[in-house]
Formats: C-alpha cells, sequence, structure tokens
C-alpha cells in the first residue's frame, strides 16, 4: 500500500481479502515500524477476534513467516524474541513478533479488557458493529504509548480500522465521516514519491547482485533520504479506502463477478457485499419500527474462552450465553418448509425482558434429523424443554410444497413438519410442547399491528424484546429484508426473497423473521384489541400474562 498513513480506514467489499491481505500485511507494518510496542486489535465482542479476524492474521503469517520464529501466537514467545517494554503476565490472548512487539486483544463487550493497555496503535474490524460512544469511550483510551520510544514511527498513535459497508439501519455507519479527513492532494504526493522509493528498492537488489558499489551507494542515499520524508508526510494522515470487490479481479478473476451478479438476486446486497455502494434508507419496513434499541451485544460469558489460547476454536454451544438460563425452557418459533428456520427465546419475568438467543436454519435436502440435532448440539447441558409455535401449515400432513421435494415424503407423508421435529427431539431427550395444533389462519395485518405494538414506545407494562446482535445476525438481516406491500388494501410481507437459492434466504430473505413473528404471535397476541383476536387459539398458544 503506497498511501500507509498513520490513519487507515478501509470500506470494503466482499472478496476484498480485507483481513488477510491488507489488515494482516499492515499488522506486519506497523508492527516492524515499532520493536517492544503494545498493538490492539480490538473488535465488537471478544469472541469475533477469535471466531472472524484471528484465522485470517494466521493464514498470513502462516504462508510468509515461521511460526516461533518470526512469530508466535497463544504462547510465551522463544527466547530469542526481544523482549516487549510492557510485561505481559499471560501469553495466551497475544500475538507477538520476535522484536518484541505484541499484540494485544480488546473489545466493546468487555470494557475491562481495555485496562492498563498503553497502544501505540489500534487495529479496528467490522467497524459497522461498534457504536461510536463505546469506540470513544472504551477503545481509543488505549492509545497512550511512549512517545520518547515510539514516537519517530508515522504509525505512532494511529487507527487502522477496517469494515464492509454498512447496509441496513442497524449498522453503524459514523465512521464514514473519516473519508472528510483525507487530504487526497497530499495523499497524492506521498503515493507518487512512495511509489519511486519502491522502484529504486527493486533496482538496488539487482545492482547488489551485480556488485556495483557506487550505484549501490547512490540508490541507498535516495532510499534512506526519502523514506524519513515519508514518513513526516504519512504521519497524522488519514487515508479512507472504499474499494469493491474488482479491487482483487487480479486474484478473483472476472468469472467470481459474473458469478455473483448471477447470484445475488438481492439488489441491495449485490451494491454492497460486491460494489461497495451505499444503500439508501429503506422505508415502508414490515418491522417498521424496530431498530437498534431492540439489539443487545452483550451477551457472551467469557469463562470459558478465557482459558483457550489464541490459537484455539470456540466452540460453538449455549455455555458462552450470559442470558441463557439452564433452568429455564425455551420459546420457539419455527417456519416449516424446504427452508426451516426456528428462533429461540427465554423470558426474563422480573425484569420483563423476552430475549432472542439463537437462531438456527436447514434447507433441503436437510430435514428435521438435521435441526433437531443441531438444537440439541448448541443447548447441550440446558433443560431441554421447548414450547414450539409455528403456522398452520407445519400442521399440514401433506404440505403442497412436499411434492416438490420428495425426499421429505420418507420421513412418512401421514406426519405434520411440526411432528416430525418434535419425534426427533423427543428421541434426542427434549419434552417438546406445540402450542400451534389447531392454529388457524393469522392474517398478515394482524401481525403487523402487534408488531408495531411490541416494537413501539416501550410502556413498561408489557416485556421488551430484544435480540442478541451476535447470536442472531442472521435474524436481524432477515428483519431488514422483510418489506412492506399493500394489496387489496391490507398490509402484507413481501415474501418474494424465498424464491432466491437457499443458500442466499440465510440473511437475504423473510424466512427467519418470519419464525420470529410465528414467536410472537403465540406470546403476545392478547395484547392486542378483540378485533385482532383469533377465531380460534389453542390453550396455551400465548403465555403472556398481563
Amino acid at each position: 500500500m503506497l498511501a500507509d498513513t498513520c490513519f487507515l480506514f478501509c470500506e470494503l467489499a466482499r472478496g476484498s481479502g480485507k483481513t488477510t491481505h491488507i489488515l494482516a500485511s499492515r499488522l506486519d507494518r506497523v508492527q516492524n515500524s515499532m520493536p517492544g510496542a503494545i498493538i490492539v486489535l480490538a473488535a465488537d465482542t471478544y469472541r469475533s477476534i477469535f471466531d472472524n479476524i484471528l484465522p485470517g492474521i494466521l493464514e498470513y503469517f502462516n504462508e510468509h513467516y515461521e511460526r516461533g520464529v518470526y512469530f508466535e501466537i497463544g504462547k510465551e514467545p522463544p527466547r530469542h524474541f526481544k523482549p516487549c517494554t510492557t510485561f505481559i503476565a499471560d501469553w495466551k490472548h497475544t500475538i507477538s513478533f520476535c522484536n518484541g512487539c505484541v499484540v494485544q486483544f480488546v473489545s466493546c463487550d468487555r470494557p475491562e479488557s481495555m485496562l492498563g493497555k498503553n497502544a501505540a496503535h489500534l487495529f479496528v474490524d467490522e467497524m459497522l458493529r461498534i457504536p461510536e460512544e463505546k469506540f470513544l469511550e472504551r477503545i481509543i483510551p488505549a492509545l497512550r504509548a511512549d512517545r520518547s520510544k515510539f514516537g519517530d514511527s508515522p504509525y505512532f498513535m494511529g487507527i487502522s480500522g477496517f469494515s464492509s459497508t454498512p447496509n441496513f439501519e442497524t449498522d453503524e455507519d459514523w465512521f464514514l465521516a473519516y473519508e472528510k479527513d483525507m487530504n487526497k492532494k497530499l495523499i497524492d504526493h506521498i503515493q507518487e514519491i512512495a511509489y519511486e522509493v519502491d522502484l529504486r528498492r527493486q533496482k538496488l537488489e539487482i545492482v547488489r547482485k551485480s556488485l556495483d558499489l557506487e550505484e549501490t551507494t547512490t540508490l541507498e542515499r535516495f532510499i534512506d533520504r526519502w523514506e524519513k520524508r515519508l514518513a513526516d508526510l504519512r504521519r497524522n494522515q488519514t487515508f479512507y479506502i472504499r474499494a469493491s470487490s474488482f479491487s482483487n479481479l487480479k486474484y478473483l478473476g472476472i468469472d467470481y463477478i459474473k458469478n455473483q451478479i448471477k447470484s445475488i438476486k438481492d439488489k441491495d446486497k449485490l451494491y454492497t457485499s460486491i460494489f461497495a455502494i451505499r444503500k439508501l434508507k429503506v422505508k415502508d419496513m414490515f418491522f417498521g419500527k424496530f431498530g437498534k434499541q431492540h439489539l443487545f451485544d452483550d451477551g457472551y460469558d467469557y469463562t470459558c474462552i478465557d482459558k483457550l489460547s489464541a490459537d484455539e476454536k470456540i466452540e460453538d454451544s449455549c455455555r458462552h450465553l450470559i442470558y441463557y438460563d439452564r433452568s429455564q425452557p425455551l420459546y420457539a418459533g419455527y417456519d416449516a418448509g424446504p427452508f426451516s428456520s426456528i428462533v429461540f427465546a427465554q423470558r426474563k419475568k422480573v425484569k420483563k425482558e423476552f430475549r432472542i438467543l439463537k437462531n438456527m436454519w436447514v434447507y433441503h435436502p436437510d430435514q428435521q434429523d438435521e435441526l433437531a440435532r443441531k438444537i440439541n448440539d448448541f443447548f447441550e447441558g440446558g433443560r431441554k424443554v421447548l414450547y414450539i409455535h409455528y403456522d398452520r401449515a407445519a400442521n399440514q400432513k401433506d404440505p403442497e410444497w412436499k411434492k416438490y421435494y420428495p425426499g421429505y415424503k420418507d420421513k412418512g407423508v401421514n406426519d405434520t413438519d411440526a411432528v416430525l421435529l418434535k419425534k426427533e427431539l423427543t428421541a434426542l431427550g427434549w419434552a417438546v410442547h406445540l402450542l400451534s395444533t389447531k392454529q388457524k389462519t393469522i392474517f398478515m395485518s394482524q401481525h403487523y399491528r402487534l408488531l408495531q405494538l411490541l416494537f413501539g414506545k416501550q410502556d413498561k407494562k408489557r416485556d421488551k424484546i430484544l435480540i442478541d446482535k451476535n447470536e442472531c445476525e442472521q435474524l436481524i438481516s432477515s428483519i431488514n429484508h422483510s418489506p412492506l406491500k399493500r394489496h387489496e388494501g391490507r398490509v402484507i410481507l413481501d415474501k418474494s426473497s424465498e424464491r432466491l437459492p437457499f443458500e442466499e434466504q440465510v440473511y437475504n430473505s423473510t424466512q427467519l423473521a418470519t419464525a420470529f413473528m410465528y414467536l410472537l404471535w403465540g406470546e403476545y397476541y392478547k395484547l392486542l384489541p378483540d378485533s385482532d383476536q383469533p377465531d380460534n387459539i389453542p390453550i396455551g398458544a400465548g403465555t403472556y400474562m398481563s
């Protein structure tokens, strides 16, 4: 990267090599520039560092260097490594380098992770998931290294921020303002000079082999003189990059772009994820009053994760969830079909909260047995009692869609989808209660009015609906892909996105949002006026107590 300024912000599309080729290589240059310094790697959650960032960083360093010689991760470095200027008591969650530089991890959901940090540079990934106030209050204060030791580096007290293009109203977009801080004319000059210096470096390697001492000395003086000037120019400057997938076309190939255009049917997703075009505010959403206030991001318990070293993988399990009560049953909304989705929740009666803890899905050819296995694996160790809400389609013994997927009939055409799921879970030791066995049609307009009520202004009399931002990322995306439309004077949910290929429906269709609606209807339909009450609601279909 020619500009390589003190402050670097990258808004990058899919396939751009954000972590492996840009973040990791930048980290390599920064640590080389400040031997013995502390560098901080930050994210919205501590778990995200393990799951999403470290694998890409390790891929880069394992490809270019030898572990234990140039770098080490998750354990005390070898004796030949130079000491860090800061004492490190626990090496489990660090990346260390042979020059004494050490990378430590911090996150917004663990304020205590910032304590005692004296970082010379910050690396922040997926900024669209980090609220601005948390960035300013919890991450920025870690920038306070000793200028007398590291102040000569152009990266000193700098920030390297990376993110996808914000797509939804629930995404954070505050970091886009950094684009205005860029001095484009100065950046152009920096790039021109850096390019000339790089050319001289290449020539120097050739000249050294020819043993031309005079030319070698001339080139070395040129490089030394202009590198110092480049360092001064880069100091305190901002470089903002917004790049589409075309930026990595050399490695991806044009066929990748063509395939993405063909396969991604959702235009909004195509524009943001491939072309890095920012989405305008969407109007008329079915979940119109849903917003950031209905999300929580402090849902992880790090007791088990803290025992792992940085190179170990975190098991996907309910034991990491703070708000999951293992002694209490689960409530679920289930949307059956060739794409089956399910959303899980628990109620906190004292606090008047209804927390959505997890979402899951399977699609053809996987069936109820695979979904049941996923449920059992994740919630292993908890109370195996499940109350399920669903629509009347899950009560049909031979729904129309099964004609197009013959494999589903192998399980027994006389069983409904709801009963099939119950049988599979029962075989795994679960007690399953089907709460919608006599469910009649609930109109979308009724769902809409209930959603307006539940996500509207809180009156402290009803439960507050809260969704785990980290464990229910797909549900949140589905909610944001649930447009409202009107037909013959009625409000309905536009479910055209459910015609997408199955693998795209996870994030970009109404599937998970529909399962969520069934859960909310079953639990809270009694809040609606009598005119909106269905003719026949089975006993137990609503457990809300006013």
